[in-house]
This record gives C-alpha cells, sequence and structure tokens, in this order.
C-alpha cells in the first residue's frame, strides 16, 4: 500500500461512500444532495470515486472544505489530476493505492472497496443494486455493526 497527501486522514472519524456502477437515474439527486451535505463537514469522506456516481460525488465535495480520502484501486498516479491538487496541496486529501496494477480490475476494484468498508465508521451506498459485488460488502458492514445508509437500492 502506497500514499500521497495528509496521512493523518486516516486517524480521523471516517465515512466511506459506494455506489453501483449501474444506478437508476432517480439516485443521483439524492447521492449529489448527500454530498452536498458533507461537503463542508469535518467527516473525513472516504470512497474510490470510481464509479460515474462516486465521481460525480467528488466533485460535489472538492469545491468544499471537508478532507477526503481516495483509495485507488491502481497504483498512484504518474501525475495528480488537476483537479485533486487544490485539496492535495490544502492537506485535506489523501491518496491511497492499494495495488501496483497500473489498470483498475474487477478484483483491485473489489480490494479497494473492501478497504473502505473495514476502514470506515460509518458507510453510505449510494446505490445497492442485488447483483453488485457491493451486496457481499453491505452484508459485511451490516454483520459488522456499523452504521450503515443506503440511499436506494433494487
Amino acid at each position: 500500500m502506497t500514499y500521497l497527501g495528509n496521512i493523518s486522514l486516516l486517524d480521523q472519524p471516517k465515512h466511506g461512500f459506494l455506489c453501483s456502477r449501474c444506478t437508476k437515474s432517480s439516485v443521483i439527486l439524492p447521492c449529489l444532495d448527500w454530498a452536498v451535505g458533507h461537503a463542508h463537514g469535518d467527516a473525513v469522506v472516504m470512497s474510490t470515486f470510481h464509479s460515474e456516481m462516486e465521481d460525480a460525488v467528488l466533485d460535489m465535495l472538492l469545491p468544499g472544505t471537508c478532507p477526503i480520502i481516495l483509495v485507488l484501486g491502481r497504483s498512484l498516479y504518474k501525475k495528480v489530476p488537476e483537479k485533486l491538487r487544490p485539496a492535495l496541496d490544502s492537506g485535506r486529501l489523501l491518496i491511497i493505492s492499494i495495488s501496483n496494477q497500473g489498470r483498475i480490475s474487477r478484483e483491485s476494484a473489489f480490494a479497494a472497496n473492501e478497504y473502505i468498508c473495514k476502514n470506515s465508521d460509518s458507510i453510505t451506498f449510494g446505490y445497492l443494486s442485488q447483483d453488485s459485488s457491493l451486496r457481499t460488502l453491505y452484508d459485511d458492514v451490516v454483520a459488522g455493526n456499523k452504521q450503515v445508509q443506503v440511499i436506494s437500492q433494487s
């Protein structure tokens, strides 16, 4: 595992956000509302920001003040994306790479999601479809007695 950014964010309360790749259009606004509600909070928001919905949530969080942990299912960026640079430079961002692969695979994406579930104090699932790999993680999180919110599911 490799790190870039403010590693002390790991010591703060962390709220995970995960969302299935395939989401319903009715989930978009509630997820973005969730992001707006957290953008200026004190709790660290941790996600892979891999799916389109997770990326849209990241876009809502970045202009805010909340700390963010980005967990990559691939190696660290060779060049940090410009949209992440201000948060990284101001100490609001930690990027964690859980793999040394150059690209995200299904297995490494699952491992990144699993890391978030294990290391978050609470977690929100934006959309949880029946056939998603997130369903297994959801079951594990619920069994572990963590605070869990599901915005929508099928």
